[in-house]
């Protein structure tokens, strides 16, 4: 017997799903907020029960319903739904969190319900072909995969090219791969809208080092859907359009030479997608089957997109309030401020925080944990390990350093709660090629002379100098080197005023 389905949603693509229920005996109700929308459906159904809200349809007597509205609606709908006793089919994404998806697939294991996610391309004969092709081995280890969605228009003014256009691309990716990604970078551009990317790359890294490529975008010359996959001994292109896919016997053999062995068309498609996918719930419901796009499978899409959209917006964060070059990398989690620029080959790790105004020059690394307050300015070939923290207006030279254990031995690694905390106050300059031993506190102002060795605190306003470092006199402020005359000085450059008392300087009025 086939499950009476109601449909939520009859625009779009939700027309599609009508009307393919609707040849297949299926359609049993649908919900339109609109009127006119419900006027048109009255002639094109007039044998089918037609509701102005979802709350009417979940309360007839149907089996189970197609949900086709936008997708921000889709967690709270799919949890009506299933909760009302519904078999539920939603259209891509289920949710826009993990935790989201999570909480749908848990309640439709609570219920006994199916829950499938309309993933279409799963459903093309092609996808289907080209996994039993990948599963057999002759292609040999994959190496790469890389996807296109390109078109002009149409555009969005809610998801972006990559939630629009490249989910059913990430399914098909990791349903052919079996597994989910290790490691995940979006780029986007944004161009028409504000907050909006309109030009989208995500890039994937599985085991075994398999990568994968997907870009999608709205803005683009020519319609193109296709997928290649790299192996071996040799490479599948599977274009969408035609439904063809061709398999290259050409690939680079061990010693480097090329090996081809001419192409040929190894499947052309046939079949309808939707109908097959529909056919497919329909069987799921009627059987109690597991649906091969479940919830459960939709959950790593869902974690690929999540993160994708985080990662993007970061992006739009930082080009709105800091800068980054391009072969510099930002770990997910590190923080930066307002006016920073971060240059040429510099790594900034998760759990970093950088102030506001800070300049951070090229081939910088900063570790995990680290905090540095705001307008430092850190110069060329430094690395800023855990343990060192960095306050306001601190200037560190060219390729100065810093420690962060005393007695370092490669072959017993030390544990973070080893390492010594080592403090540069407000203000202080260190110079090039400088070395600052950890566990010490180098004083406010101080200025540390290039080469230098610190291996003991440096108090405020001291200038420093030598292996090891000593005291060699007072500077301001403003880096002018103090005249003492007894216990006090004023600096000739600002005017300001400092007194000495056991050999320890401290600001007395500020420049007039």
């Amino acid at each position: 017997m086939i499950p009476k389905v109601g449909l939520i949603g009859a625009g779009g693509w939700g027309k599609n799903i009508g009307r393919t229920l609707y040849e297949l005996g299926a359609l049993a109700g649908i919900a339109e907020l609109r009127p006119e929308l419900r006027s048109e459906l009255r002639s094109q159904y007039p044998d089918i029960p037609l509701y102005p809200d979802h709350h009417a349809l979940l309360q007839s007597d149907v089996t189970a319903v197609a949900i086709a509205t936008p997708a921000a609606t889709h967690p709270a709908l799919v949890k009506e739904a299933l909760q009302a006793g519904k078999h539920v089919f939603v259209e891509k994404p289920l949710a826009f969190s993990q935790g989201e998806a999570k909480e749908l697939v848990g309640l439709a294991r609570e219920r006994g319900k199916i829950l499938m996610v309309g993933h279409l391309l799963l459903y093309q004969p092609a996808i289907q072909w080209i996994k039993d092709f990948l599963d057999s081995g002759e292609l040999g280890a994959i190496r790469s995969i890389h996807q296109e969605r390109l078109n002009l228009g149409t555009v969005r003014t809610v998801e972006n090219a990559l939630f629009s256009l490249g989910v059913h691309d990430i399914a098909v990716l990791l349903y052919l791969l079996g597994q989910a990604p290790k490691r995940i970078q979006a780029w986007g551009q944004t161009v028409l809208q504000e907050g909006i990317e309109d030009d989208v790359y995500l890039h994937l890294a599985f085991s075994d080092g398999i990568q994968a490529h997907i870009h999608c975008s709205w803005l683009w010359p020519e319609k193109q859907r296709r997928l290649v996959v790299i192996g071996e001994r040799g490479m599948l292109l599977y274009n969408e359009a035609d439904q063809a896919v061709v398999l290259h016997k050409k690939y680079v053999t061990p010693d480097l030479s090329i090996s081809d062995e001419g192409s040929e068309v190894v499947f052309r498609g046939h079949g309808e997608p939707l109908r097959l996918e529909l056919q497919h719930f329909l069987e799921c419901v009627s059987q109690g089957r597991k649906p091969l796009s479940d919830g459960e499978t939709a959950i790593p899409v869902v974690a690929v997109l999540e993160e994708a959209s985080r990662q993007l917006e970061a992006m739009r964060v930082q080009e709105r309030e800091y800068f980054v070059h391009e072969s510099a990398y930002v770990d997910p989690g590190a923080k930066i401020g307002k006016g920073t620029k971060i240059w040429h080959f510099s790594h900034i790790m998760s759990g970093a925080e950088i102030g506001r105004n800070c300049n951070i020059g090229q081939n910088v690394f900063i570790a995990k944990n680290v905090k540095i307050g705001n307008n430092v300015k850190i110069q060329n070939n430094v690395s800023v390990y855990e343990g060192v923290i960095l306050e306001d207006d601190v200037f560190c030279g060219p390729s100065c350093v810093f420690t962060n254990v005393d007695t370092p031995r490669s072959a017993f690694p030390r544990d973070r709660s080893e390492y010594l905390k080592t403090v540069v106050k407000r203000g202080a300059t260190i110079g090039a090629n400088a070395t600052i031993i950890c566990g010490h506190t180098l004083g406010e102002w101080c200025l540390v002379g290039a080469g230098a060795v610190v291996t003991k605190d440096v108090p405020p306003y001291a200038l420093v100098y030598g292996n090891p470092a000593r005291i060699h006199g007072w500077v301001c402020q403003c880096g002018q080197r103090l005249d003492f005359q007894k216990d006090k000085a004023t600096c000739a450059a600002c005017g300001r005023q400092y007194r000495k008392e056991d050999e320890r300087v401290t600001l007395e009025s500020p420049s007039s």
